[in-house]
């Protein structure tokens, strides 16, 4: 009888080992220092068949593609492709741009490569590492455009008939220019630790696209092509105030690459917010000005290295930001791994929180929420105290658990992050 038991006790730690390594970490898979960086693609461009430059178009070619790719039916395959190919050349064509003429400090490899492993440690650990060194914040400003990637694809998944979305969630931002509605106005985006920008350029590419979109229903009702009316403002916050250099350049290097693109878009350095402190603590003084006019907060990738003063502070931040935001206001949390989530859902279960929905995408990676459009609460609300979540989504968080005691015993035993070798280098 010992021997099936130890196998399926094997089968049960190997498919939590394949939910973690293909659901949640294929950034750290693919490393930063390795055959995908950017840095390393520039170095020794002779060394591949594609470099940097292959998919770099100018604001005019960018124009003419999503003209064409506009014409598309929304949610149809060919609409779903027509948005990764415009996506990808944009992303491409900001960071080339960011790379070779916006940096205001040069990338350093070697300083990246250990902020890289520093943040994966942090990730681990709770402990938030250093963004000091400048060199190393130029590098992963170039190096981790995929953190832009993952909130533009958020957003133009929505089209998307194979993914599912919180019902309230969706249609809170289906009225927003970034999915192409001009009924709400100038929409206000918070990127909290959002340093150097891509949530920014994230919102800006979506819209940008959106855009086009909305050109072309005028267009078909108006007989004439149009500029657009979409109006979008973001605010970066960061706990590291240098940030705010960074900011400026990839606010720069998107509309110069964007010009050509009708939207009318913006974006502030907003300065210092720090997360494990009182939303109304002097160092998040620029954040609380912003509680009342934010549609749209997002947090990516700040949550788990911030874990042991977040659970320390019992997330006075976010409680007092879900209690304090204005109703119907939209949040996504992003992270590589979901192992925090339960501990937000149950902060949600605070009456004074009045969230209406909550939801999860990627499997986990992105977590989203709408709170309540109205601050009066029932008495249905305040018996039940929870927000909507699907059974799907339940289940997810149930995964969460049961990854959450996975890494915690994990650490317990002793495990650590090992340094990744240098090839031909002798011990």
């Amino acid at each position: 009888m010992a021997k099936p038991l130890l196998l399926s006790l094997a089968l049960t730690t190997l498919q939590l080992h394949v939910f973690v390594t293909n659901g949640f970490s294929a950034s750290t898979i693919q490393k930063r220092s390795g055959r995908n960086s950017f840095l390393q693609k520039h170095e020794q461009p002779h060394s591949y068949k594609r470099t940097p430059k292959h998919n770099i178009l100018s604001p005019d070619e960018l124009h003419n593609l999503a003209i064409s790719l506009s014409k598309r039916k929304p949610g149809s395959n060919g609409f779903n492709r027509g948005w990764i190919q415009y996506r990808t050349a944009a992303l491409d064509s900001i960071r080339y741009n960011l790379y070779t003429s916006g940096l205001p400090h040069p990338a350093e490899k070697a300083s990246f490569e250990e902020l890289f492993f520093n943040l994966g440690v942090a990730a681990d650990r709770g402990k938030m590492p250093s963004f000091e060194d400048a060199g190393a914040r130029s590098g992963y400003a170039v190096e981790f455009f995929c953190r832009a990637k993952n909130l533009a694809d958020l957003f133009a998944d929505t089209f998307n008939s194979h993914y599912e979305f919180p019902e309230y969630w969706l249609e809170g931002l289906r009225g927003s220019p970034i999915l192409g509605s001009s009924d709400g106005g100038a929409y206000s985006v918070v990127s909290l630790g959002g340093g150097p920008g891509f949530d920014y350029v994230s919102s800006a590419v979506a819209t940008s696209f959106c855009s086009y979109m909305e050109s072309l229903r005028d267009q078909e009702e108006t007989g004439s092509l149009s500029s657009s009316s979409l109006k979008l403002h973001a605010t970066i916050l960061d706990y590291e105030e240098g940030w705010g250099d960074l900011v400026h350049a990839m606010v720069h290097s998107t509309q110069t690459i964007l010009e050509r693109s009708t939207p009318t878009l913006s974006c502030d350095w907003g300065g210092k917010c720090d997360i494990t402190q009182s939303i109304f603590h002097p160092s998040n003084a620029a954040c609380s000005l912003l509680l009342d006019s934010t549609n749209l907060w997002v947090c990516q990738y700040c949550v788990a290295e911030n874990a042991q003063k977040l659970q320390e502070s019992n997330f006075i931040f976010f409680r007092e930001l879900f209690q304090h935001a204005q109703p119907g206001t939209l949040f996504v949390l992003s992270e590589v791994h979901p192992r925090l989530w339960p501990e937000f859902y149950e902060l949600l279960q605070d009456e004074n929180c009045n969230m209406e929905e909550v939801g999860f995408n990627k499997r986990g990676r992105q977590m989203l929420l709408r709170k309540s459009s109205s601050d009066v609460i029932t008495t249905s609300q305040s018996t039940k105290n929870s927000p909507a979540l699907s059974e799907k989504d339940r289940k997810l968080l149930e995964k969460f658990i049961e990854l959450r005691k996975f890494h915690e015993r994990k650490i317990d035993a002793g495990w650590q992050r090992q340094e990744p070798k240098i090839r031909g280098a002798k011990d």
